[in-house]
């Protein structure tokens, strides 16, 4: 079930050693084949992306690293975040929409951001340790990650962009296979925002790790990569689809990524 170079943590989750510094650790089990990422600088680590929680990762991020860490979800969907609870310092993205859901010092998810009541999941409360702007440096020690806004699947989703390394984290902005644009909070004209804004700050050689895998021709799973040429074929596809005038349920990008969608992530560009 795993590629060459991936290993099996325990029965669950799955770990790779993307580069040094990195290790991805996939829930291939998963129906949504999750992969979150461990980022660690000479002094600090950063969890990106915690899984929707069926098993407790923080077992794993202890047996990885000693140094302490931060976690930062991507998004507030189910997904991604079921195992915050779990860690003492979240982190998160300085964001209104993320403002909103405090009450008082702790952070209750709107469902319309976590999303979990679909899969029988439900939001935990908890304090945030920190609030990050956008284009914050997170600086973990001879290793800086750009903290990016990149809505579009969702408003609140952020990547981050490791310039030194050339490695983008893009979380669910895109990944290989179908691109939720069909559910609550999805904005075309933002992803089509987002991608232009991508596009100029990535060397063509990045590597983009993704919170999304599929399994190869070979039944195999393995951390997913895109590269500079998806983002820009996401850009051209979003671009012919606002000139189509169309409502698709379903808009090709490339032979790797299509895109899902549905009326009201139209909204901001077509009018009924």
């Amino acid at each position: 079930m795993l590629a060459p170079g991936v290993r099996w943590f325990d029965d669950w989750f799955a770990i790779e050693a993307i580069a040094p510094g990195i290790h991805a650790i996939g829930e291939p089990r998963f129906h949504q084949i999750n992969w979150n990422y461990l980022i660690e600088g000479e002094e600090k680590a950063l969890l990106f992306d915690t899984g929707p929680g069926v098993r407790d990762i923080s077992v794993v991020t202890s047996a990885l690293t000693s140094k302490p860490f931060t976690v930062l979800p991507s998004h507030l969907h189910f997904d991604h975040t079921g195992n915050l609870h779990r860690f003492n310092h979240v982190a998160l993205a300085d964001l209104p929409v993320l403002r909103a859901c405090m009450r008082g010092d702790i952070l209750h998810a709107s469902d319309g951001l976590f999303r979990g009541f679909r899969e029988g999941m439900f939001w935990k409360p908890m304090r945030i340790a920190e609030w990050w702007p956008i284009g914050h440096g997170i600086d973990l020690g001879g290793r800086v990650l750009d903290l990016l806004h990149t809505p579009g699947h969702s408003p609140d989703s952020i990547s981050l962009h490791d310039v030194q390394a050339n490695i983008l984290f893009a979380a669910d902005f895109i990944y290989p296979g179908p691109l939720y644009a069909q559910i609550p909070g999805a904005d075309l004209a933002a992803y089509l925002t987002s991608a232009g804004t991508l596009l100029p700050r990535l060397d063509p050689a990045t590597r983009i790790l993704c919170a999304h895998g599929q399994a190869d021709g070979q039944g195999e799973h393995r951390a997913p990569v895109l590269n500079h040429e998806d983002v820009a074929d996401l850009a051209t596809a979003l671009i012919g689809l606002k000139a189509s005038g169309e409502r698709p349920k379903s808009w090709p990008v490339n032979t790797r990524i299509s895109l899902l969608t549905w009326s009201p992530a139209f909204a901001p560009w077509q009018t009924v």
